[in-house]
């Protein structure tokens, strides 16, 4: 880890629905943050005591401030995003380090970027950068509630609104851009690891070059859900079959080693491939993809679980 040093909170903005953005700046009025160059994060140590990374999100020509943006989900949080998302408040101090860059924009004519949720963060000062040099670019930005999306509003009524296109899952569809290899374009993409998985096979599957597809891996929180599993049945309404899940296995992988197939493609309920209808029991949803309303009806198999001694599939 960098070695850390302190920073003011200078105010605590709400991002979306269920975000937190806050802007840090130095103990000293007269003194600037270093600097850095899109895609860069920083370490903070967070009120709990857990050190966490986080891109920096503001304007990489603003060296008078960085700004972090925070997902706060009590659901998959070990505590350190949860404590900055509720602990903290203007004019406290915090332990940051220098900013780190593993996601730096590279050369090319055009930019194609591609956002999963929360992983829009580095790609705005990306963005912001490439529309001062006056460079050619897109951004897909998919995100599970494009009215409540961190930023959403910002880039909706930004000068470059006609460069941002926004889905709600890779079940809309994968980027027109995709489809069409170009030798001298960048895709830049960040987001969860399946997102991103799915995202990059199906590029390379198009004919993009596996070094054109520039990626920064956001790894959500590990879920606390495993220590609530426990093993349940599902039912096949089409042949009345019951296949028995265990618990720490997935309705997917039990299907699968029943010799059922399935569709499959990112196996982290990013993508929406292997949704089916749900017809009876109540499920317990971990995926990204379905609205409230088509939980009731559907489910996904590759993350999703019971909360109900039974489910009854539509297969």
């Amino acid at each position: 880890m960098s070695s850390l040093f302190p920073v003011l909170v200078e105010s605590i903005t709400s991002e979306g629905a269920r975000c937190v953005r806050l802007r840090l700046v130095a103990r000293a009025d007269d003194e600037n943050l270093p600097g850095f160059e899109p895609g860069a994060h920083v370490d903070i140590m967070t009120p709990s005591g857990l050190i966490r990374q986080y891109s920096l999100c503001g304007s990489a020509d603003d060296t008078s401030a960085y700004e972090v943006c925070i997902k706060h989900d009590n659901a998959t949080s070990r505590g350190g995003s949860a404590s900055l998302c509720t602990q903290v408040s203007p004019g406290m101090e915090l332990q940051i380090s220098s900013p780190r860059n593993a996601f730096t924009l590279p050369e090319a004519r055009r930019y194609s970027l591609v956002a999963g949720g929360i992983g829009i963060t580095p790609l705005l000062p990306m963005l912001l950068r490439l529309q001062r040099n006056n460079a050619e670019w897109e951004l897909h930005y998919y995100t599970r509630e494009p009215e409540q999306a961190p930023f959403a509003d910002m880039l909706r009524n930004s000068s470059y609104q006609e460069h941002v296109h926004f889905r709600r899952s890779l079940r809309e569809g994968y980027p027109d851009c995709l489809n069409m290899p170009s030798p001298d374009t960048a895709i830049m993409l960040c987001g969860p690891d399946g997102f991103m998985n799915a995202v990059s096979s199906h590029a390379v599957a198009a004919g993009w070059r596996a070094e054109q597809i520039h990626t920064e891996y956001f790894r959500p929180a590990e879920s606390s859900h495993s220590l609530m599993d426990q093993p349940f049945e599902v039912v096949l309404a089409r042949s009345g079959q019951t296949i028995r899940v265990q618990a720490g296995q997935s309705i997917a992988s039990a299907l699968l080693a029943a010799g059922i197939e399935i569709d499959l493609a990112c196996e982290q309920g990013m993508c929406g491939a292997c949704i089916v209808p749900l017809l009876a029991g109540v499920g317990d949803h971990r995926d990204v993809v379905l609205t409230q309303e088509e939980q009731g009806g559907h489910i996904a198999l590759c993350c999703s679980r019971s909360r109900t001694p039974s489910l009854t599939l539509d297969l």
